[in-house]
């Protein structure tokens, strides 16, 4: 987990500058996911859920949130959308230079545990996010 300082939520799993968050701990029934991009970072982005190791034939699920479904606007975050690419990707396009981080809020679920991760594909670099899935729901809190 990285600290992301004063934002929130103000943690994330990875190196930069895309930051998985929203929880600590993933159930394969579905959480909400929260995808942070650093504000140093405004050229579009491309990230792809893939399963480490078992038989490869598992899958991440990233869903919009429901309409329904309101998350707390933060201070010096955007939130923005995301476009749903072939094999279950995201897309996010190119944004104006700002000191505002990107947000994007949605549902990761799995249809079953291991281990899994995501890689996010910038202009001049490649990173990796990995994660492990818990089978079932989380525990209620």
């Amino acid at each position: 987990m990285t600290d992301l300082g004063p934002l929130a939520p103000n943690y994330g799993a990875g190196v930069g500058p895309t930051y998985l968050s929203g929880q600590d701990s993933w159930y394969s029934a579905g959480q909400v996911a929260i995808l942070m991009v650093d504000s140093h970072y405004s050229r579009p982005l491309l990230v792809r859920p893939f399963q480490l190791g078992g038989d490869g034939k598992s899958t991440v699920t990233l869903a919009d949130l429901p309409s329904t479904d309101v998350i707390k606007q933060e201070p010096r975050v955007t939130v923005v959308p995301a476009l749903h690419t072939t094999g279950g990707g995201l897309y996010f396009g190119a944004v104006a230079p700002t000191s505002f981080w990107r947000e994007w809020n949605g549902l990761l679920s799995t249809d079953s545990p291991g281990c899994f991760g995501l890689q996010v594909d910038g202009d001049v670099f490649t990173e990796f996010i990995l994660f492990v899935v818990n089978p079932g729901n989380p525990p209620g809190g």
